[in-house]
Protein backbone atom coordinates (compact mmCIF):
# COMPACT_ATOMS: atom_id res chain seq x y z
CA UNK A 1 0.00 0.00 0.00
CA UNK A 2 1.47 3.36 -1.00
CA UNK A 3 1.42 6.31 1.38
CA UNK A 4 -1.11 9.01 0.67
CA UNK A 5 0.42 12.02 -1.05
CA UNK A 6 -0.80 15.28 0.44
CA UNK A 7 -1.38 18.21 -1.83
CA UNK A 8 -2.10 21.63 -0.37
CA UNK A 9 -5.33 23.37 -1.32
CA UNK A 10 -5.05 25.59 -4.37
CA UNK A 11 -4.78 28.98 -2.74
CA UNK A 12 -1.75 27.81 -0.76
CA UNK A 13 -0.01 27.08 -4.04
CA UNK A 14 -0.29 30.78 -4.84
CA UNK A 15 2.44 31.40 -2.27
CA UNK A 16 4.82 29.56 -4.57
CA UNK A 17 4.31 32.33 -7.12
CA UNK A 18 6.11 34.76 -4.83
CA UNK A 19 9.16 32.47 -4.87
CA UNK A 20 9.21 31.91 -8.61
CA UNK A 21 11.39 34.97 -9.20
CA UNK A 22 13.84 33.89 -6.50
CA UNK A 23 14.33 33.21 -2.81
CA UNK A 24 12.50 35.42 -0.33
CA UNK A 25 11.98 35.52 3.38
CA UNK A 26 8.53 35.32 4.90
CA UNK A 27 8.31 38.98 5.83
CA UNK A 28 8.96 39.98 2.19
CA UNK A 29 6.18 37.66 1.04
CA UNK A 30 3.85 39.02 3.71
CA UNK A 31 4.55 42.62 2.65
CA UNK A 32 3.72 41.83 -0.99
CA UNK A 33 0.70 39.74 -0.03
CA UNK A 34 -0.62 42.53 2.21
CA UNK A 35 -0.38 45.16 -0.52
CA UNK A 36 -3.70 46.89 -1.12
CA UNK A 37 -3.00 47.20 -4.84
CA UNK A 38 -2.31 43.54 -5.44
CA UNK A 39 -3.23 40.16 -4.05
CA UNK A 40 -4.04 41.77 -0.70
CA UNK A 41 -7.32 42.86 -2.27
CA UNK A 42 -8.61 39.27 -2.17
CA UNK A 43 -6.44 37.28 0.25
CA UNK A 44 -5.70 38.33 3.82
CA UNK A 45 -3.24 36.34 5.88
CA UNK A 46 -1.78 37.12 9.27
CA UNK A 47 1.96 36.74 9.39
CA UNK A 48 1.62 33.72 11.69
CA UNK A 49 -0.75 32.05 9.19
CA UNK A 50 1.71 32.72 6.36
CA UNK A 51 4.56 31.09 8.26
CA UNK A 52 2.36 28.08 9.07
CA UNK A 53 1.53 27.69 5.36
CA UNK A 54 5.19 28.07 4.37
CA UNK A 55 6.11 25.38 6.90
CA UNK A 56 3.45 23.09 5.41
CA UNK A 57 4.67 23.77 1.86
CA UNK A 58 8.21 22.96 2.99
CA UNK A 59 7.06 19.74 4.66
CA UNK A 60 5.30 18.79 1.40
CA UNK A 61 8.52 19.37 -0.57
CA UNK A 62 7.38 22.41 -2.56
CA UNK A 63 9.90 24.78 -0.97
CA UNK A 64 13.12 24.61 1.02
CA UNK A 65 14.49 27.07 3.53
CA UNK A 66 17.78 28.11 5.06
CA UNK A 67 18.59 30.40 7.94
CA UNK A 68 20.37 33.55 6.79
CA UNK A 69 22.51 35.46 9.27
CA UNK A 70 22.03 39.20 9.39
CA UNK A 71 24.18 40.47 12.27
CA UNK A 72 23.38 42.18 14.60
CA UNK A 73 19.78 41.05 14.01
CA UNK A 74 18.43 37.54 14.51
CA UNK A 75 18.78 35.22 11.52
CA UNK A 76 15.88 35.01 9.11
CA UNK A 77 14.53 32.04 7.18
CA UNK A 78 14.80 32.37 3.40
CA UNK A 79 12.53 30.20 1.26
CA UNK A 80 13.31 28.81 -2.19
CA UNK A 81 11.03 27.07 -4.68
CA UNK A 82 11.88 23.42 -5.45
CA UNK A 83 11.45 21.79 -8.85
CA UNK A 84 8.37 19.90 -7.58
CA UNK A 85 7.07 23.19 -6.20
CA UNK A 86 7.57 24.86 -9.56
CA UNK A 87 5.75 22.04 -11.33
CA UNK A 88 2.84 22.12 -8.85
CA UNK A 89 2.65 25.92 -9.10
CA UNK A 90 2.53 25.96 -12.91
CA UNK A 91 -0.14 23.24 -12.90
CA UNK A 92 -2.20 25.25 -10.41
CA UNK A 93 -1.66 28.51 -12.27
CA UNK A 94 -2.94 27.25 -15.61
CA UNK A 95 -5.91 25.21 -14.35
CA UNK A 96 -9.38 26.71 -13.98
CA UNK A 97 -10.96 26.56 -10.54
CA UNK A 98 -13.29 23.66 -9.88
CA UNK A 99 -15.99 25.35 -7.80
CA UNK A 100 -17.85 28.66 -8.13
CA UNK A 101 -16.89 29.71 -4.58
CA UNK A 102 -13.19 29.51 -5.54
CA UNK A 103 -13.48 32.17 -8.25
CA UNK A 104 -13.42 35.08 -5.81
CA UNK A 105 -10.11 34.20 -4.25
CA UNK A 106 -8.25 31.50 -6.14
CA UNK A 107 -9.05 32.56 -9.70
CA UNK A 108 -8.21 36.18 -8.86
CA UNK A 109 -4.88 34.98 -7.41
CA UNK A 110 -4.16 33.20 -10.68
CA UNK A 111 -4.86 36.38 -12.63
CA UNK A 112 -2.51 38.26 -10.31
CA UNK A 113 0.37 35.94 -11.14
CA UNK A 114 -0.50 35.61 -14.83
CA UNK A 115 0.22 39.28 -15.47
CA UNK A 116 3.74 38.36 -16.52
CA UNK A 117 2.89 35.21 -18.48
CA UNK A 118 2.18 35.94 -22.16
CA UNK A 119 -0.94 34.26 -23.51
CA UNK A 120 -1.60 32.19 -20.42
CA UNK A 121 -4.28 34.46 -18.94
CA UNK A 122 -6.44 34.44 -22.06
CA UNK A 123 -6.27 30.64 -22.19
CA UNK A 124 -7.14 30.33 -18.49
CA UNK A 125 -10.03 32.80 -18.86
CA UNK A 126 -11.37 30.79 -21.82
CA UNK A 127 -11.12 27.51 -19.91
CA UNK A 128 -12.77 29.03 -16.84
CA UNK A 129 -15.59 30.41 -18.96
CA UNK A 130 -16.22 26.93 -20.41
CA UNK A 131 -16.43 25.45 -16.91
CA UNK A 132 -18.75 28.25 -15.80
CA UNK A 133 -21.01 27.54 -18.77
CA UNK A 134 -21.23 23.89 -17.66
CA UNK A 135 -22.12 25.01 -14.13
CA UNK A 136 -24.76 27.34 -15.54
CA UNK A 137 -26.29 24.64 -17.75
CA UNK A 138 -26.34 22.22 -14.80
CA UNK A 139 -28.00 24.73 -12.47
CA UNK A 140 -30.61 25.60 -15.10
CA UNK A 141 -31.39 21.92 -15.59
CA UNK A 142 -31.76 21.41 -11.84
CA UNK A 143 -33.89 24.56 -11.47
CA UNK A 144 -36.24 23.27 -14.17
CA UNK A 145 -36.92 20.22 -11.99
CA UNK A 146 -38.06 22.38 -9.06
CA UNK A 147 -41.48 23.91 -8.60
CA UNK A 148 -41.39 27.60 -9.50
CA UNK A 149 -41.15 29.69 -6.34
CA UNK A 150 -40.01 26.76 -4.17
CA UNK A 151 -36.94 27.09 -1.96
CA UNK A 152 -34.98 24.83 -4.32
CA UNK A 153 -35.99 26.88 -7.37
CA UNK A 154 -35.04 30.14 -5.61
CA UNK A 155 -31.70 28.68 -4.58
CA UNK A 156 -30.94 27.66 -8.16
CA UNK A 157 -31.98 31.13 -9.39
CA UNK A 158 -29.38 32.59 -7.03
CA UNK A 159 -26.73 30.17 -8.32
CA UNK A 160 -27.69 30.89 -11.93
CA UNK A 161 -27.38 34.64 -11.36
CA UNK A 162 -24.04 34.16 -9.63
CA UNK A 163 -22.60 32.12 -12.50
CA UNK A 164 -24.01 34.51 -15.11
CA UNK A 165 -22.26 37.38 -13.33
CA UNK A 166 -18.98 35.42 -13.25
CA UNK A 167 -19.29 34.73 -17.00
CA UNK A 168 -19.92 38.44 -17.67
CA UNK A 169 -16.92 39.36 -15.50
CA UNK A 170 -14.71 36.81 -17.30
CA UNK A 171 -15.59 38.55 -20.57
CA UNK A 172 -14.49 41.86 -19.03
CA UNK A 173 -11.24 40.16 -17.99
CA UNK A 174 -10.70 38.77 -21.48
CA UNK A 175 -11.21 42.20 -23.07
CA UNK A 176 -9.15 44.16 -20.55
CA UNK A 177 -6.35 41.94 -19.30
CA UNK A 178 -3.00 43.68 -19.98
CA UNK A 179 -1.74 41.01 -22.38
CA UNK A 180 -4.97 41.20 -24.41
CA UNK A 181 -4.50 44.85 -25.31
Amino acid sequence: MSPMVRRPPGIELALLGFLRAGPQHGYQIHQILSSHDGLGLVWHLKQSQLYALLTKLEKDGYITSVLQNQEPYPPRRVFTLTSSGSKAYLGWLTSPVALPRLVRQEFLAKLYFLRGENGSAELLITRQREICQRWLDDFKRQAAQCARGSYGWLTFQYRIGHIESIIAWLEICRQNFPESR
